[in-house]
């Protein structure tokens, strides 16, 4: 008998399973820290944010809980954000479970996903993330955008942040 195939899964390398960890832990803690993720181009800093919003997702799917990712364009940046997060669920075994909306936010159970641009002109005022704030290629956010409307995001719930 053959064996069934088995999902494809991207495995971290040990300094993405540091800085995940890290994360993770300052999520599951309620410590808030902001972290500022630099990892050399092809190094799966995409990925290993991927796998951070996978977990996350999957502890949080039976409560209300919600994450923000935002990426100076919506095309492609933010797009590819959603594919991968799409992917990984998938890959775990969670097609079919979870659920897309408005073309950016992403449901699994009770948690959800709200992906967005920090274009100069996006209205992305009004969202709260209580369970992680990711800003993805964060050196091309200008500050304005992250410190007036994506920061308070979090503040009232003391969301961990991270600036990759």
């Amino acid at each position: 008998m053959e064996k069934p195939e088995q999902p494809h899964i991207n495995r971290l390398r040990p300094y993405q399973i540091e800085a995940a960890a890290a994360i993770v832990d300052s999520v599951d803690s309620r410590k808030g820290l902001t972290f500022c993720i630099e990892i050399a181009r092809q190094g799966g800093k995409n990925e290993m944010s991927a796998q951070i919003e996978l977990l996350l997702f999957t502890l949080s799917m039976m409560r209300s809980r919600t994450l923000v990712k935002c990426s100076p364009t919506f095309k492609p940046q933010t797009t590819i954000s959603i594919d991968r997060l799409k992917e990984r669920l998938n890959d775990v075994g969670f097609e079919g479970f979870w659920k897309s909306e408005k073309g950016y936010i992403i449901k699994l159970g009770y948690a959800r996903a709200l992906f967005l641009s920090a274009d100069k002109s996006a209205n992305v005022v009004g969202h709260t993330a209580d369970l992680l704030l990711e800003v993805d290629e964060a050196q091309d956010v200008s500050i304005e955008k992250y410190t007036k409307e994506f920061k308070p995001m979090g503040a009232i719930t003391n969301t961990t942040t991270v600036l990759y």
